[in-house]
């Protein structure tokens, strides 16, 4: 049974906030707002998920046919640069985007590529405070992101060592037979 906990809710703004923001960003860095980049948009302000460049212009696609991944991907890095959304690189395939810039802890799944917001408190004021004591290092930002594997993830890979341990244990001790149906 999963339970999902304070810790774990999503407390970020409201989309119409996000998208308006979104916009104002787009303009200020003197970009025009099409109609296609208005969509891009719209759709980070509304989704809860961590999408790639591709997943973004493939769901808009279907509905914004003059849409192109030149655009989605032109836009993406521009709202990278002005800090509005937050680029998350697992190497070159696996390029998401994070439209939540509330502090929060980033759950990374290495084998399905799921990322799960933890809203609870990991510590990082006091990991914070200690490094600026030990150091002088002053931070104005964290970015933490814990890297492993979701339940569901973790649960299958058991399964999997399970059956590998079940078949070496079959192969190395074969069941033996009966000693009657040897002789005949």
């Amino acid at each position: 049974m999963t339970t999902t906990s304070d810790s774990t809710k999503k407390t970020t703004s409201a989309p119409a906030e996000k998208y308006r923001r979104y916009l104002q960003m787009l303009k200020k860095a003197g970009l025009r707002l099409t109609p296609q980049r208005m969509a891009i948009c719209a759709y980070l302000a509304h989704t809860e998920r961590h999408p790639s460049a591709y997943q973004v212009y493939e769901e808009l696609a279907a509905t914004h046919p003059g849409i192109s991944r030149a655009t989605v991907y032109n836009t993406l890095n521009t709202l990278r640069e002005l800090g509005a959304i937050v680029e998350l690189s697992f190497g070159s395939d696996h390029t998401h985007y994070e439209t939540n810039t509330q502090p929060h802890v980033n759950l990374i799944c290495l084998r399905c590529h799921k990322i799960i917001d933890y809203y609870g408190d990991p510590g990082v004021d006091a990991l914070m405070e200690r490094v600026r004591q030990e150091t002088g290092f002053q931070s104005v930002a964290v970015k933490l992101d814990l890297v492993g594997f979701c339940e569901e993830c973790r649960l299958q890979r058991l399964d999997e060592i399970r059956a590998m341990l079940k078949t070496a244990a079959q192969d190395k001790f074969p069941q033996t037979r009966n000693s009657k149906e040897e002789i005949v």
